[in-house]
């Protein structure tokens, strides 16, 4: 049973299918991890931009974590700032950066239980995709990564804009479902749903160790 199957209708399915969509990109040779938005903002609970599942994908990403250290593959996350001027912030329909946690800069730091090691670059973003007005691109190009594994929150916005952009970039597009979160439990199914048949293969958190277990980039 799919995580999309008590959201989306058997109908809507099949009409997907009957277009063949769907089905498998499939892992390339030179993967790197992506760990998108798991700021203490979108961790922690007493942040208004958490979200209730993110403690719960905390362990599995450290796990990817682990697989990707061990192995030599490339890690990027991203997170956001306060923006200074209207125009940097642009047209994001929320109040609650104006909220005195959110003014903190601790607010953008990765939570803790998965900070950053040594020469894995943390990159600033003002939009939801990670590849918006970044050189995340440009560093990819640089490991020659064919395969991008996308996690972290949330996943009808950051996520979903993140591997569309890498799936325009060519990239296959890997998203462990345990290792996303959003603030619903619908738009995250939907989002899942919509980038599994479109853009990317959306699978369990442990076949994607079993991959980064046998391929590395060192």
């Amino acid at each position: 049973m799919a995580i999309w199957d008590d959201v989306i209708p058997a109908e809507e399915q099949a009409q997907y299918e009957k277009g063949g969509w769907g089905g498998r990109v499939g892992f390339g040779e030179r993967p790197a991890l992506l760990v998108v938005d798991m700021s203490n903002s979108f961790v922690d609970p007493r942040y208004p931009y958490s979200s209730p599942p993110a403690l719960a994908a905390v362990p599995h990403i450290k796990r990817l974590l682990e697989a990707a250290r061990s192995g030599n593959t490339p890690i990027w996350y991203t997170t956001g700032a306060r923006a200074r001027t209207d125009a940097e912030r642009g047209r994001w329909k929320t109040t609650g950066t104006s909220s005195p946690l959110m003014l903190d800069p601790k607010a953008s730091e990765i939570y803790s239980d998965l900070k950053p090691q040594e020469g894995e670059v943390v990159i600033t973003k003002s939009h939801p995709s990670a590849f918006f007005g970044t050189n995340l691109v440009s560093q990819l190009i640089y490991w020659s990564v064919d395969t991008l594994i996308v996690t972290g929150t949330v996943t009808s916005g950051c996520i979903r804009a993140t591997c569309l952009d890498a799936f325009n970039y060519n990239y296959r597009v890997i998203v462990p479902q345990e290792c996303v979160c959003d603030r619903g439990q619908v738009s995250h199914k939907v989002a899942l749903f919509e980038i599994h048949m479109k853009y990317g293969d959306v699978i369990p958190v442990e076949e994607v160790l079993t991959y980064l277990e046998t391929t590395g980039t060192g």
